[in-house]
């Protein structure tokens, strides 16, 4: 990977790391890997992270950040169904870009305790702004939900959404070959979109249908159903 040459060598290590991380895993990644993929000394990766824990712990602050941003509601006017569509795409492609944290949660939070306090924390912060967006979708007329609906709705996403990288792992439909293709991304967003279909109204029902139409059909299950015992 080409980085810029103006980026400051804090800014590439985290790039190279975030990379590597997601091609590799975390665990397969050592930061003798990482200086290496930068033709840097691992003295001088040293000079700005002690380890990888503190790497990790960067990315995983960088990851908060920008997706809390990207879950911002408009202050001067009411939710629309093009900001659904929006919500959904940035999230499903936010979630892809920082893959490595979903798929290696159990080990980081077991190994990690910086990663151990954060990621509760951020999945709370998630989860609450979610909570708000689905409100105002309530209010604007596009979803008819209960506070409890809402509650299991964002749940069933959280789950579905963290999860996404490792079941397509361990179900066989992910290797080495096709890992970094966009169409993983598009499957997610398709998942997240039937779970919100009993509940849109109005104008999202139409934007719903057309969504999907969008996205085209999945393949997922017919390749699990159709495998045979050896």
């Amino acid at each position: 990977m080409s980085l810029p040459k103006a980026l400051k060598t804090k800014d590439r290590i985290l790039q190279i790391s975030l990379q590597l991380f997601n091609e590799r895993g975390e665990r397969s990644v050592t930061t003798n890997h990482i200086a290496a993929e930068l033709g840097i000394s691992p003295g001088n990766l040293y000079y700005h992270f002690r380890n990888k824990h503190e790497i990790i712990k960067e990315l995983m602050h960088q990851y908060q950040v920008e997706t809390l941003e990207m879950l911002s509601l408009p202050e001067d006017r009411p939710l629309t169904t093009n900001d659904k569509i929006n919500y959904f795409q940035v999230l499903s492609g936010q979630l892809w870009n920082y893959r490595f944290i979903h798929r290696d949660v159990y080990h980081l939070v077991e190994s990690n305790e910086d990663f151990k306090k954060i990621y509760p924390r951020f999945a709370g912060l998630v989860m609450q702004q979610g909570q708000r967006i689905y409100q105002a979708f309530v209010d604007a007329g596009l979803m008819k939900m209960t506070p409890s609906e809402i509650e299991a709705l964002i749940i069933n996403l959280w789950i579905v959404l963290t999860n996404w990288t490792n079941f397509l792992y361990m179900s066989g439909h992910i290797s080495d070959n096709n890992h970094l293709e966009e169409k993983w991304v598009w499957q997610a967003l398709r998942q997240m979109v039937f779970l919100e279909g009993p509940y849109l109204m109005g104008e999202s029902r139409a934007t719903y249908e057309q969504l999907l139409e969008s996205l085209g059909p999945s393949d997922l299950f017919a390749s699990l159903s159709s495998l045979k015992d050896e």
